[in-house]
């Protein structure tokens, strides 16, 4: 039989983790062994029952008192047991019911103390016993007793230890996977509206533009103006189709898909684009996403900031690695690691591939790789 307060109970989803071992059974739960107690016959004698009762007030004394005590106050109560149990033999056979209890592992003691408190405690026996010239019986059941029953302990305790540190750790990794959920919707939507915001912007410029100054909308003009109009309500009607899959968790932009919006985009706005595709090898769904995410970013912050007239564009396969060069002829410079590069990159470095910017003479080229499976 276990105690109560030794017991496990497995942590449940959503509750509060325990920390230490659970008193709540308190210190009655070890008193059903004092029934040893009332069977004693010594020679054919019962014992004088004062002598037994005595002992028994005393260890209750020191029972509920050491319950919870650690350091020198614990190891004063197992002594004060132990000798409880010395003084009781004369007068009850079995008074090493209290060298059980002196040997159990504290409820707060530490595993060197209690692992301690069981050798001491054996040995104090086989001492006693041996003075005494008693029967080894008496040494055997105390060691089975002590021993066993003291390791089981120990050995629940460091399992519910473990439990508890475990359903921590689940915790923490819960934790963890909401923060990084959150960081992943805000890269997607600050990847996706921004590359969609600048093809409304750009179309909804050159609609103003074909216009012409006087509003009137008359001509060739008006009709161009109302085709550009009628493409920035498609893009806009597809970039909330995509904000709501994105927020859920769906969205997944192929590579080419990618690659033609970024080529219509810096089309729409002027630039002359230079594709250079090889054909693709097989992706795995996170690795096609990430490098679209690239070249959508790359794409948007070229309109933005690069102010050029050429990009060039290229796809290619080389030594198990597939990657991804946009170049640009705009005004180059350092760059301001904003939040799109760096979104860019923490994809590119969870997939084990990298990122890199170099200047060039004029423009600047991004560079996204990715390592393919072997």
């Amino acid at each position: 039989m276990i105690p109560r307060l030794f017991r496990q109970d497995g942590p449940t989803s959503g509750a509060t983790v325990a920390q230490g071992p659970d008193y709540s059974g308190g210190p009655w739960v070890y008193l059903f062994w004092l029934g040893f107690l009332l069977l004693p016959l010594q020679r054919g004698v019962y014992a004088p029952w004062w002598a037994t009762a005595a002992a028994v007030a005393a260890f209750l004394v020191v029972h509920f008192w050491g319950f919870l005590k650690t350091g020198p106050a614990l190891w004063l109560a197992r002594l004060a047991m132990f000798g409880i149990g010395i003084a009781l033999f004369p007068y009850n056979a079995f008074a090493h019911t209290f060298f059980m209890y002196a040997g159990m592992p504290g409820a707060r003691a530490s595993n060197r103390e209690s692992i301690l408190i069981i050798i001491l405690t054996v040995a104090g026996s086989y001492g006693y016993f041996i003075l005494q010239h008693m029967s080894s019986i008496y040494f055997g059941l105390v060691s089975v007793i002590v021993i066993g029953l003291g390791g089981t302990i120990l050995n629940l305790r460091a399992n519910r230890q473990a439990q508890t540190a475990l359903a921590g750790k689940d915790l923490e990794i819960a934790r963890l996977a909401k923060i990084a959920e959150r960081e992943r919707i805000a890269r997607d939507l600050h990847d996706l509206l921004g590359h969609t915001l600048s093809v409304i912007a750009i179309k909804a410029e050159l609609a103003h533009k074909l216009l012409g100054i006087d509003g009137t909308g008359g001509g060739m003009d008006g009709a161009n103006a109302a085709t550009e109009m009628r493409e920035v309500a498609e893009v806009a009607r597809k970039a909330l189709a995509e904000v709501r899959q994105a927020i859920v968790g769906l969205r997944n932009i192929g590579l080419l898909d990618a690659t033609r919006a970024v080529d219509t985009m810096l089309r729409a706005a002027g630039l002359e684009t230079r594709l250079n595709v090889e054909e693709l090898p097989a992706l795995t769904p996170a690795q096609e996403n990430a490098l679209a995410q690239a070249v959508l970013e790359a794409g948007t912050n070229i309109v933005r900031h690069a102010n050029a007239s050429r990009v060039s564009i290229s796809i290619l396969c080389r030594q198990s690695r597939v990657t991804v060069e946009v170049d640009d002829n705009g005004r180059g410079g350092p760059l301001d690691p904003g939040q799109g590069l760096s979104g860019m990159r923490q994809r590119l470095t969870a997939l084990r591939g990298e990122l890199q910017v170099r200047a060039l003479e004029p423009g600047t080229r991004l560079i996204a790789a990715l390592p393919l499976a072997s």
